[in-house]
């Protein structure tokens, strides 16, 4: 991929200032939080794991040889980051071994069990009710006024909820990987790596359309056809089906929000100008059309604009240290980049 993330996907706010993230486990923390009232029985043994430097996926896997279950049979809400210190909910159906020293003891060093609940249902994917972030961003040298105002205009307009750039590999190269996959041009075997570049086509469309948006000026204002989503919700509704007052006032609340197409097979939900400019967006990256059609993937929608709650900051020399919360699906870093330039270095 020639282009960069930063040069593909622009930012509302003006950013020059540096910083570093990630130059410790403990720089980047993240705590998932659910509102849920377990059971206290049923086949579900819900664990609350804090992890530091390693992947969802492998201490689900470290989990189900704990636990003397097969892989399936471990769930959860989402991944988290490798490179950080994170607190989240696994679910383990049927444990042979509950005992939850015994679970411990077979667990490496980064995986600590800290919180346990039976319940009568697996977790599922995206059931969490917001993620807590605390992050601390080192080394900037300059800028500390910009940034106090980044800040600010974050909590007054929110920011532009784009997939981070995690989602397309380094340097782009998941978008490439989806083309040729899609095209025929090379196998991909592995259910993970197929759902990630599924993934990372619709991604690579929905951010398009988002930058689109705000380089026209409309990523705040309703336009003919658009389709909106309740606040935390997966509901959505066509615009014309409330008045201009109700939708102004709705909006500046963040209370709704304007959505884009998550591509698929069928036809995009939205109508008019908004469907338009959705569907020759889409028309520029036709080589992801197939490969919808093939594996069956269903039109949806998501927020293009996301509101972080709770959101602090405070200096530590010339350190940044800035908290927040956010719902499930959403990004730190379209957060941070809103703020400052982020360079990390593991």
């Amino acid at each position: 991929m020639n282009q960069t993330f930063d040069a593909l996907f622009p930012t509302l706010n003006t950013v020059s200032a540096h910083g570093l993230i990630r130059q410790a486990p403990e720089d980047f923390m993240v705590f998932e939080h659910n509102e849920l009232n377990f059971t206290e029985s049923g086949e579900h043994l819900w664990l609350k794991v804090e992890k530091v430097n390693c992947n969802t996926a492998w201490v689900a896997t470290q989990i189900s040889s704990a636990c003397k279950v097969p892989a399936r049979q471990v769930g959860f809400a989402g991944l988290k980051d490798r490179h950080a210190i994170t607190q989240q909910w696994f679910s383990v159906q049927l444990p042979k071994i509950s005992d939850l020293a015994v679970i411990q003891a077979k667990l490496p060093a980064e995986v600590k069990i800290i919180e346990c609940h039976w319940h009568k249902s697996k977790i599922k994917t995206g059931f969490l009710t917001y993620n807590e972030f605390k992050l601390r961003v080192r080394g900037i040298s300059s800028g500390q006024n910009q940034i106090e105002e980044n800040i600010e205009a974050v909590q007054l307009q929110g920011v532009p909820n784009y997939f981070g750039p995690q989602r397309f590999g380094h340097d782009m190269n998941n978008i490439e990987q989806a083309k040729d996959w899609f095209a025929g041009k090379i196998k991909v075997n592995n259910k993970n790596l197929r759902g990630l570049l599924i993934s990372t086509a619709r991604s690579h469309i929905f951010n398009l359309i988002v930058a689109h948006r705000i380089n026209n000026q409309t990523w705040h204002q309703v336009i003919p056809g658009d389709v909106l989503q309740l606040n935390a919700s997966h509901s959505w509704f066509p615009a014309h089906e409330a008045t201009t007052d109700e939708l102004a006032r709705r909006l500046s609340a963040f209370d709704l929000h304007i959505t884009a197409a998550m591509w698929g097979e069928d036809p995009v939900q939205s109508t008019d100008q908004c469907a338009a400019i959705e569907n020759q967006i889409a028309k520029t990256q036709a080589d992801y059309q197939a490969g919808f059609t093939t594996h069956r993937v269903k039109q949806d929608r998501r927020a293009i604009r996301i509101h972080p709650k709770e959101m602090t900051h405070q200096w530590d020399g010339n350190d940044l240290l800035i908290g927040f919360k956010l719902q499930a699906g959403a990004y730190a870093t379209s957060i941070l980049r809103e703020v400052l330039q982020i360079a990390h270095d593991f």
